[in-house]
C-alpha cells in the first residue's frame, strides 16, 4: 500500500476488503451519500476539495478504485481490470458501507461509466447524478479518439508511456489543466504512481476502453446506453470543462440527448481536470444542488 498526506489531503481513510485486495475508501460526514467515483489516471485526491467542502453536510465517500491510489495494486494475473469487476468493486463496497440509497452520485471520467453502471443496477437507490467531464455511453459518432489514445490503447508505446515509463500521469498533470498545478498538487496526483507496478491499472483502464463489439467491456456499455433514459427525470447537474481533449462537447451534447432535463454549467476555460480550474465556481454550485444552503455553512 501507498501512504500520503499532506495539508492537501488530511483525511484518514479506512480500508474494506473486496476480493482479497484492500480498497482504500474516504468516509467523511453523516447524512444523506454523496458518493466521489474518480477517473484515470487519477484518485480520490482529485476530489479532495469537494469532500472537506461537503462532509459537514452529508456523508461522503470518495474510494480509490482498485489499482488507483491508495488501494492496492494487484497483478493482471490477481484482477481482472475490467468495467464489469470496477462495477461489482463498487456493489460490493457500498454493501459493506450499509449505503444502499437515496445516493447521490458524482463521476468524473470513467467514474461516469462506473457510476452508471451501477445506477442501472439499482435505478431506485439514485436521488442525483453530479457528471464532470466523463461518459456512460459509446464515443459519439461526430469524435474519433484522440490519437494520443489511440496510440497508447493499440501499440506497444501505451505499454511504454502509460506502465513502464510513468509519462501518462505525468504530461496529464499538464494537458488536463488550464492553469498550471502548483508543485504540491502534481505531487498528490503523481504519489500513487511512482513504479510500473503501481501503474499496472492505469494502463488497463486505457486497454479496456470499449470502441467495438469486440472488446470485452463493449456489452456491458451498449447495456448501460441503452438504458439511461431511466434517469431523465433524475435530477442531474452537468459541468463541464470546455478545453478538455478528450471528453469535448460531443460528448455534451450526447449527454444532454440523453438526459435533456439536466442542469449544465459550462466552463470554457477549464480543461479535463475541471475541479483543478474550476473547483472554487463549482462547490457551490454542488451546494445549491444537494440543498445545502449558506445558512447552513
Amino acid at each position: 500500500m501507498v501512504n500520503f498526506r499532506n495539508d492537501l489531503y488530511p483525511f484518514i481513510g479506512i480500508y474494506k476488503r473486496l476480493q482479497g485486495f484492500d480498497m482504500h475508501v474516504l468516509d467523511e460526514g453523516r447524512g444523506e451519500s454523496v458518493v466521489l467515483l474518480h477517473g484515470n489516471p487519477t484518485w480520490s485526491f482529485y476530489y479532495r476539495n469537494l469532500v472537506l467542502g461537503l462532509r459537514d453536510h452529508c456523508r461522503v465517500i470518495a474510494p480509490d478504485h482498485i489499482g488507483c491510489g491508495l488501494s492496492d495494486k494487484p497483478s493482471l494475473q490477481s484482477y481482472s481490470y475490467t468495467l464489469k469487476q470496477r462495477v461489482d468493486d463498487l456493489e460490493a463496497l457500498l454493501d459493506q458501507l450499509q449505503i444502499d440509497g437515496p445516493m447521490t452520485l458524482v463521476m468524473h471520467d470513467w467514474g461516469g461509466m462506473i457510476g452508471m453502471a451501477y445506477a442501472t443496477r439499482f435505478p431506485g437507490r439514485i436521488k442525483r447524478l453530479v457528471l464532470l467531464n466523463t461518459a456512460s455511453f459509446h464515443l459519439p459518432k461526430t469524435k474519433s479518439l484522440p490519437p494520443s489514445l489511440w496510440l497508447c490503447r493499440h501499440t506497444p508505446l501505451g505499454d511504454f508511456i502509460i506502465r513502464q515509463t510513468g509519462l501518462f500521469p505525468i504530461v496529464l498533470t499538464r494537458w488536463c489543466v488550464c492553469k498550471p498545478m502548483p508543485p504540491r498538487v502534481r505531487e498528490g496526483y503523481l504519489s500513487p504512481y511512482q513504479s510500473s507496478g503501481n501503474r499496472t491499472g492505469l494502463w488497463q483502464f486505457v486497454k479496456d476502453i470499449p470502441l467495438g463489439p469486440e472488446d470485452p467491456s463493449y456489452e456491458l456499455v451498449s447495456g448501460v446506453q441503452s438504458k439511461l433514459t431511466l434517469f431523465r427525470d433524475t435530477p442531474t447537474l452537468l459541468l463541464w470543462g470546455g478545453k478538455d481533449f478528450v471528453f469535448d462537447h460531443h460528448f455534451l451534447s450526447e449527454w444532454q440527448k440523453h438526459l435533456p432535463n439536466a442542469s449544465v454549467h459550462r466552463f470554457p476555460n477549464a480543461g479535463h481536470y475541471v475541479l483543478e480550474d474550476a473547483g472554487d465556481e463549482i462547490l457551490p454550485l454542488v451546494k445549491e444542488f444537494l440543498g445545502i444552503h449558506r445558512s447552513h455553512d
